[in-house]
């Protein structure tokens, strides 16, 4: 449920390199009453309608990643590269990241849905201290959180053959074992591929570790763009205990 808030602290590090786009994905913040579907098809026409024929760098936060990632395989030639922070892989059948599921089955609502989620990430605490207009528009993206939810896990958005760009796959040492196993799965894709774990760091690397996401994840792809070659120090994130 990040919107383009989230990179705020990311930009500064960013905008050196090159025009900046950020948006709301469709069914969150200031896109909450775009009309059309909330599913990931939907969200990857959108993506590249953005970009459009612009030689392109996509940088993806969780669904954001599978996102960048689906439109690195669907044929479009300007994308240049890839980040993508821990994608989830709700599909396959070591996923036991549930917690979606588990808000779904037990709430009336997707707003219910969406605020259980909520609750899980941020605690009870702190979101009976958010002020009651943001809950209520926490609540109203209960409906994108649910389709797209759903949507995802019905398989893969994209195809690890049809990606010809060069892609670093990042995951947060702290973050849950499927997240770490996700990234480091992206990072074997084919030769072209990277992995890296930012040790310490948690789901929202990108934006509670701005400078570290930088140096970690983007420079390494800015660098592999312009020399031809990854750096050698480059390296999948530890092994993770099944």
């Amino acid at each position: 449920m990040d919107r383009e808030g989230g990179f705020f602290r990311l930009l500064k590090f960013l905008r050196p390199h090159g025009e900046i786009i950020t948006y709301d994905r469709r069914g969150y913040a200031k896109s909450l009453l775009a009309p059309g579907d909330r599913n990931v098809a939907t969200h990857v026409r959108d993506l590249r309608d953005i970009i459009g024929s612009e030689p392109t760098i996509v940088i993806g936060h969780s669904l954001g990643g599978a996102l960048a990632l689906a439109v690195a395989s669907s044929g479009a030639s300007n994308i240049r590269g890839v980040v993508a922070f821990e994608p989830p892989m709700s599909w396959e059948p070591w996923w036991t990241g549930r917690t979606v599921d588990d808000t779904m089955r037990s709430t009336s609502s997707s707003a219910d849905a969406a605020e259980a989620f909520m609750r899980r990430f941020v605690g009870d605490d702190r979101w009976a201290r958010l002020p009651d207009k943001t809950k209520e528009a926490r609540r109203a993206e209960g409906t994108a959180l649910v389709t797209e939810t759903v949507s995802l896990r019905a398989g893969r958005p994209w195809d690890p053959e049809s990606i010809e760009c060069p892609v670093i796959a990042g995951c947060g040492g702290r973050s849950r074992p499927d997240f770490r196993r996700s990234a480091r799965m992206i990072g074997r894709m084919n030769t072209d591929s990277r992995a890296v774990e930012i040790s310490e760091a948690h789901h929202n690397a990108h934006s509670a570790s701005p400078e570290r996401f930088f140096e970690d994840l983007v420079r390494p792809l800015l660098d592999r763009l312009d020399s031809g070659t990854w750096a050698d120090q480059l390296s999948e994130p530890p092994p993770i205990t099944e």
